[in-house]
C-alpha cells in the first residue's frame, strides 16, 4: 500500500508538472491553460494524507508553508517563494475573496500562522464557498477542507509571469494588536497596567490548587525564552494548542516537540505542583485534551479552541491535570 501510494503521488506530481491538469483551472475561474495554478493543486491533491510535521517540506510530511512553497517551487516554477506563512502573505499580491482561483494563497492570523492553497470557488445565490488543501497540525495531515471565516482571513496571489492580474480593490487594514500600555477608549476610568498583560477567566472553571507561590528552582534558558515568546503572542491566532507550543518551543531554541499529547508525555517527565517551574507544560488529558505553557504565579499561555486566540489565564483544576518537564 505504501509503495502503491507512493507511486500514485509520483504520477500526480508528473501529470502536474505537464500541465494535464490545467484544464481543471478554468472550472475553478483560473486563467489560461499555461497557467501553473491548476497543476500546483493537482500536484496538491496527490498529497492529500500526508503526515503533518512542523518544519517539514516534503515529500512525505509536510507543514503548512512547507506545503505551498514546495508545490509552488516544484510545480509552479517559482523558485523564489519565502519558506514561513508570514513571509508569504508579505509577497504575495493581495486580493479579495471575490478574486480568488486556483493555486492562490489563503493566510490566518496577524501576525500569520497559518497559510492553505485554494482548490475552488463555488459562487452562489447563497454566497461563497472557498475550499482549500493546508497541511494541518490539528487534523495531523495534508486535507481539504473550507475556508473557515476569521477576522484575520487574508488571500494573496502567487507573483509569476503571467499570472492572472488582481483587478483595483482597496485591501482592508491588518488587524491592529492592541498595546498593553495603550489608553483605554471605553473604560478611560479603568487605570492602564503597564506590566504583565491582564489574565481572562477560564470559563468558571476552579483554579488549580498546589502551585507553588514562588519558583524554587531555575528554568532552562529555552524555557525562559519560550515564556517570554507565549507572552508576546498573545491575541488571535489559527494554531492549535499542541502547535502553539511547538512553534514557541523550536522559536526559543528547543528542540522539535512531537505534534501529540502523547508524543509530548514520552518526551517530557512529569513533574508535582509543588515544583512547578517557568516553562513547564500543563497537559490536560481527556475531557479537556489540552496542553499550555505555565507562565509562573498560577497562570498559563495557551491556544484557546473556544476563544480562537492565545490568551493567558488561571490553570484551571482537572483530574487529569499534570506538569510536564520537557529536557533542556
Amino acid at each position: 500500500m505504501h509503495r502503491l501510494h507512493a507511486l500514485l503521488r509520483t504520477t500526480g506530481v508528473l501529470l502536474a508538472c505537464l500541465g494535464l491538469a490545467a484544464v481543471s483551472l478554468a472550472a475553478t475561474g483560473g486563467g489560461g491553460a499555461k497557467d501553473p495554478g491548476a497543476a500546483v493543486v493537482a500536484a496538491a491533491r496527490t498529497h492529500l494524507g500526508a503526515t503533518y510535521g512542523w518544519g517539514a517540506a516534503g515529500p512525505d510530511s509536510f507543514d503548512c508553508s512547507g506545503l505551498t512553497s514546495t508545490l509552488w517551487r516544484t510545480v509552479g516554477g517559482v523558485k523564489d517563494i519565502p519558506r514561513t506563512s508570514r513571509l508569504q502573505q508579505a509577497w504575495a499580491v493581495p486580493l479579495p475573496a471575490e478574486q480568488v482561483l486556483a493555486g492562490d494563497l489563503v493566510f490566518y492570523g496577524e501576525p500569520v500562522t497559518h497559510v492553505g492553497l485554494v482548490v475552488s470557488r463555488d459562487l452562489t445565490n447563497a454566497g461563497t464557498s472557498v475550499q482549500m488543501i493546508d497541511a494541518s497540525s490539528s487534523q495531523k495531515g495534508v486535507v481539504t477542507r473550507k475556508v473557515w471565516k476569521s477576522s484575520t482571513l487574508r488571500f494573496g496571489r502567487v507573483p509569476r509571469k503571467g499570472m492572472v492580474p488582481v483587478k483595483p480593490w482597496t485591501a482592508p487594514k491588518p488587524v491592529a494588536t492592541p498595546s498593553p500600555t495603550a489608553k483605554p477608549v471605553t473604560k478611560p476610568a479603568v487605570p492602564v497596567s503597564t506590566g504583565t498583560p491582564k489574565a481572562v477567566t477560564s470559563a468558571g472553571r476552579p483554579t488549580l490548587k498546589g502551585l507553588p507561590a514562588a519558583q524554587a528552582g531555575r528554568s532552562s534558558a529555552v524555557a525562559l525564552r519560550a515564556v517570554a515568546l507565549a507572552k508576546k503572542g498573545l491575541g488571535p491566532t489559527a494554531l492549535g494548542d499542541i502547535e502553539f507550543v511547538r512553534s514557541i518551543w523550536k522559536r526559543a531554541g528547543g528542540a522539535t516537540l512531537p505534534a501529540t499529547r502523547r508524543g509530548l508525555s514520552a518526551a517530557a517527565r512529569p513533574v508535582p505542583l509543588k515544583d512547578a517551574r517557568v516553562g513547564d507544560l500543563v497537559v490536560y488529558g481527556p475531557p479537556a485534551d489540552h496542553v499550555g505553557i505555565y507562565v509562573g504565579g498560577g497562570l498559563m499561555v495557551d491556544a484557546s479552541r473556544a476563544l480562537d486566540k492565545v490568551v493567558l489565564r488561571p490553570v484551571w483544576a482537572s483530574p487529569s491535570v499534570q506538569l510536564l518537564r520537557l529536557p533542556r
